[in-house]
């Protein structure tokens, strides 16, 4: 008796079995790798930032803005002068504290990785407190989940945030 040539559909169904394994541990390993290489370029968008305001620091000192009548103006003025002659995009005054403290300021078209608006609290003032120092700045992207870990950042968890710090000298 003569015996076909061909596979079974036992042979069949375990190449591909074996296939969709192989197709599933790459799809994983390679969205890891997706995810990492976005966080590797928020961060080097977040030393670029770093650097440009560095570089605004050396030349005016902190930005440190006394809590009068004229904050708002003062405050865009340094906006406007980081925009047009250190960053690389421009940003806008996304909120003032009422206190006139501190205020963030945000990225007006540039995004990071998961399409979100890059942000930089400005501490504009003296203060007692830990939080207050001034001229400290911090720059944030939300990460993937697209929420801010801000009130968490004194305590040290970032969660999925991506965060770079100015400390003023």
């Amino acid at each position: 008796m003569k015996r076909k040539k061909g596979f079974t559909l036992v042979e069949t169904l375990a190449v591909l079995a074996i296939i969709g394994i192989l197709i599933v541990g790459t799809t994983v390993g390679v969205n890891t790798l997706w995810q990492n290489n976005r966080v590797d370029i928020c961060e080097s968008e977040l030393r670029d930032f770093s650097t440009s305001i560095k570089s605004y620091i050396s030349d005016y000192k902190a930005i440190t803005i006394a809590p009068d009548s004229n904050y708002s103006e003062v405050l865009s003025e340094t906006a406007e002068i980081l925009s047009s002659k250190y960053l690389s995009c421009d940003i806008k005054i996304k909120n003032i504290a009422e206190d006139k403290r501190s205020a963030v300021l945000q990225t007006k078209i540039k995004e990071d990785p998961w399409g979100n608006k890059y942000e930089f609290d400005i501490y504009t003032y003296e203060g007692e407190d830990a939080d207050s120092m001034p001229g400290l700045i911090v720059i944030s992207s939300c990460g993937k989940d697209a929420k801010s870990n801000r009130q968490e950042y004194k305590n040290g968890n970032y969660g999925d945030d991506v965060v770079a710090v100015i400390k003023p000298n």
